[in-house]
């Protein structure tokens, strides 16, 4: 933590190089490593400091202030609200983000509320995030977006809650590691628009400790064949359109595309995890369970009550569970329907809930279909599937 004595008035602000005069400490966040800090006392004051720092500089948010308007974080900037304290941003529309970082700007210590549009937008391979909550979004909570050299850097979220936006965290092309935080309770009228987390375009998620909970849409979205995602001990839990759902991922046993470990993923309704046309997924430990069952119109043009644990869907292939607890799910414990090889279940627990049906293997041959006949179940008559490729919502 860095601390600077300074004199500044309610309208104005200092740049500083060094020390200033004696009037009060001004602390930096602890992490921060400033060559030149600004203070900024209200909107038009941050506005400039943003203006005329250059890398490796610090705009501070003085004391407990609200702020108001779009604010473009030049590369390798940080902006922050001065140790001990929050500030308050407000702003934005449809076109403009709050908060706009460039290459290797940070964020420390802020409210983000009521975005006219997205919270926070990222642009380029690496930026830090780190205790900032973002709330009441009329679009994205947070956005990253990268197109050039994004295995270059990491955006860096650390301790970051996302709520009540019409979308959670949507990442395109960016490598993003999130630790702790949370993602919940997005609503929209688009359902593909209140997910919790959203990865595509080639992104490369690693999610650890992370809470995806009570969305109106899909808990977390993995799309596309060069994204990946890997999730560690991450509670995703009563999302209304599927927990964990991958679409056209491409990955093997060996190297997954999807790796979910020792997570709890609870009481999401249709599907706890599920799969369309992917393959490379791997989850180890943790539990899967208490799927709530939901009305869908099926492929066998009927209305059924869907609630499975797994769910792998459409040639869906090289997939392993192993040690993972699958239970109380309100239709089958897993559902394999048109997959024929790569399917392996190794220990664990396979438990049925009140239908009892543990896993259902149908519409394949199970030429390579490694599950225990004590933890299969042969129903009377095939389930209904319901397996939509999800939409994306444009963000930026």
């Amino acid at each position: 933590m860095q601390m600077i004595r300074l004199r500044y008035s309610l309208l104005t602000v200092l740049a500083l190089a060094g020390c200033g005069n004696d009037d009060r400490d001004v602390q930096t966040p602890a992490g921060l490593d400033c060559t030149v800090t600004s203070v900024a006392a209200d909107s038009d004051g941050l506005s400039r400091a943003l203006a005329s720092t250059d890398t490796g500089g610090c705009v501070l948010l003085a004391q407990t202030a609200t702020y108001v308007g779009t604010f473009e974080v030049r590369a390798g900037v940080s902006l922050a609200a001065e140790a001990g304290t929050r500030a308050t941003l407000r702003g934005g529309s449809a076109g403009f983000p709050v908060v706009k970082l460039n290459e290797g700007a940070q964020l420390v210590g802020v409210d983000v509320l009521e975005a006219g549009g997205v919270g926070v937008a990222v642009y380029g391979s690496k930026a830090t995030v780190r205790d900032v909550k973002v709330s009441g979004a009329k679009s994205a909570a947070l956005a990253v977006l990268c197109k050039d050299g994004c295995d270059a850097g990491t955006v860096s979220l650390t301790d970051v809650v996302l709520e009540k936006s019409q979308l959670g965290l949507w990442v395109s092309g960016a490598r993003l590691s999130m630790k702790g935080g949370q993602s919940s309770g997005h609503e929209s009228t688009s359902l593909s628009s209140a997910a919790g987390i959203i990865g595509q375009d080639g992104a490369k998620l690693d999610l650890d400790g992370v809470t995806v909970e009570k969305n109106m849409g899909v808990g977390v979205l993995v799309d596309g064949a060069a994204t990946s995602a890997s999730i560690k001990n991450a509670t995703i839990s009563e999302n209304a359109e599927r927990g964990v759902w991958a679409q056209r991922i491409a990955g093997t046993i060996d190297a997954p595309a999807l790796r979910i470990e020792a997570s709890q993923v609870t009481k999401n309704r249709i599907v706890g995890v599920g799969a369309l046309e992917s393959r490379g997924i791997i989850i180890v430990g943790g539990r899967v369970g208490d799927t709530v069952a939901a009305p869908l119109v099926t492929n066998l043009a009927s209305t059924e009550m869907v609630g499975d644990g797994i769910g792998l869907f459409s040639g869906s292939t090289d997939f392993k569970l192993e040690s993972t607890a699958l239970e109380a799910n309100a239709r089958a414990a897993g559902l394999v329907d048109g997959s024929e090889r790569g399917i392996i279940i190794v220990g664990g627990k396979i438990a049925a809930g009140a239908s009892g049906l543990k896993f259902v293997v149908q519409n394949s041959t199970g030429a390579d279909v490694q599950i225990s006949e004590t933890d299969r179940t042969m129903p009377a008559k095939a389930l209904g599937v319901s397996a939509p490729k999800l939409a994306l919502p444009p963000v930026l």
